[in-house]
């Protein structure tokens, strides 16, 4: 227990070493030198307590360069979004939607406090909303695409931006944008909860073993949370680059992340086919047709599952809003294995607890169907909940519901399995043992009594 409470307080102080040592603003910074073209640069949720554009360096050799920004509220916003890489509308035309824009700072010889030159924008809206930031010298690429000394103009065309963006908030709020905030709290408590329960497992399996009863379940379900640990790692080292060194996304920390959230998934998804089969509680465990679809249906969560996410959201454009992969075209087509599985979990239990003659195994397998019947629902709901969810607050709503979901599930799995005398899994696998029972595969009551029938008619004739 001492070393428990000490590996705890070592993580608290982890988090706070890793997300409240932190700057209070993002700083993009780059170069532009194709004049004529609209090029975007980022784009950022500003919440609807309000935020700040802090220009800190803007020089360019023509006075016409523009940082401009784009509201979501803006008329023309979705046009924009659905040419910035294009060429359908002009640059003319996308530089004249803008909502508010910046001009190249004055250069003054005599002014060497360059602080004194930058320039502030201050956000206030109603509601969260998505602003676009890009730059653009239309002028200036209109005079140099004349000819004779326009390819020397182009040559010598330089421009240089940094500028910061912030909402109001905390410092781990203040740096991310609205529809990101909350994310890091909860995968960073979900983190430190997974943990605990990592600890937790690890007893209940030693108990039994000093019982010496089975603790296969236990087992399988220490590598998922160890799976999730993983996962919540990879997840928590892209947030602290983003928050504490105000340093760029590590895309292939989430990008993994994300897999490893997928296989943990699909592992428990394995699971819990298997246990509501009577793995480790029943005599009669599912036929091998059985165990071949179980370990078909996650194995095919998992690779669909990578290989929708990949496609789908880890090549997405930077510009695109945050899309759950599950409520995609090639999404939905994973949530029919979902549906599938549901039907395969029902009737399948269904058909083992009428196998049983043992009361207790009945209650155990009608409880377990029930209770994890409920969670192969949710999969499906948080899809529908993704799909109408506004998407200022898509990404935080589904990452944390989807934890949350998660969790519940994990807790009430090991409340079903833990090592208590009045436990109803511990008296099943005590029974077992007291009565010599090993559980492995077994033929079912109508083939036993055949092989029997066979046994007798055969000493029949020999007597």
């Amino acid at each position: 227990m001492k070393n428990f409470k000490i590996l705890k307080i070592i993580l608290l102080l982890l988090s706070c070493c890793t997300f409240f040592s932190v700057v209070n603003s993002i700083t993009v910074g780059g170069l532009y030198s194709t004049p004529g073209k609209w090029k975007f640069i980022t784009k950022f949720c500003f919440q609807d307590q309000g935020g700040h554009v802090i220009m800190k360096l803007f020089h360019s050799l023509s006075k016409d360069t523009k940082i401009l920004l784009y509201s979501d509220k803006n008329p023309n916003y979705n046009e924009l979004l659905d040419d910035i890489y294009g060429n359908k509308y002009s640059c003319e035309q996308k530089v004249s939607w803008n909502n508010y824009e910046f001009s190249p700072f004055v250069n003054n010889p005599n002014d060497l406090d360059w602080e004194s030159r930058m320039q502030v924008k201050s956000v206030m809206q109603q509601r969260d909303r998505f602003w676009i930031v890009a730059i653009a010298d239309c002028e200036r690429g209109n005079r140099s695409t004349g000819g004779g000394t326009g390819s020397n103009v182009n040559k010598k065309y330089f421009a240089e931006y940094v500028f910061s963006l912030s909402n109001n908030g905390d410092h781990i709020d203040s740096v991310l944008s609205a529809d990101q905030q909350s994310i890091p709290q909860s995968q960073m408590f979900y983190f430190l909860l997974y943990i605990i329960m990592f600890v937790i497992t690890i007893v209940f399996i030693i108990i039994l073993k000093k019982k010496q009863l089975e603790s296969k379940v236990l087992q399988f379900f220490i590598v998922i949370l160890g799976v999730q640990l993983i996962s919540l790692v990879l997840f928590l080292a892209n947030w602290s680059t983003i928050i504490k060194y105000d340093g760029p996304e590590l895309k292939y920390a989430n990008l993994f992340g994300n897999i490893f959230s997928i296989l943990a998934n699909s592992l428990f998804v394995l699971l819990i086919l298997m246990v509501g089969q009577g793995w480790t509680t029943s005599l009669y465990y599912g036929s091998m047709i059985k165990r071949m679809v179980n370990l078909s249906v996650s194995g095919l969560l998992f690779v669909f599952g990578v290989i929708v996410y990949i496609f789908v959201c880890f090549k997405a454009p930077e510009f695109n809003n945050y899309i759950y992969f599950y409520d995609t075209y090639p999404g939905y087509a994973l949530l029919a294995i979902y549906v599938f599985i549901i039907f395969f979990f029902t009737i399948g239990n269904t058909l083992s607890r009428r196998k049983q003659n043992d009361e207790m195994k009945k209650k155990f397998i009608l409880i377990f169907t029930i209770i994890f019947t409920l969670w192969f629902i949710a999969q499906p709901m948080i899809v529908v909940c993704a799909h109408f969810t506004e998407p200022w607050v898509k990404f935080k709503v589904i990452s944390i519901l989807y934890q949350t979901i998660n969790a519940i599930f994990y807790i009430v799995l090991l409340i079903l399995f833990r090592p208590t005398k009045n436990n109803i899994v511990v008296k099943i696998l005590e029974s077992d043992d007291k009565f010599g029972l090993e559980i492995k595969d077994y033929p079912s009551p109508k083939e036993n009594s055949f092989k029997n029938e066979k046994v007798k008619n055969k000493k029949f004739v020999a007597f």
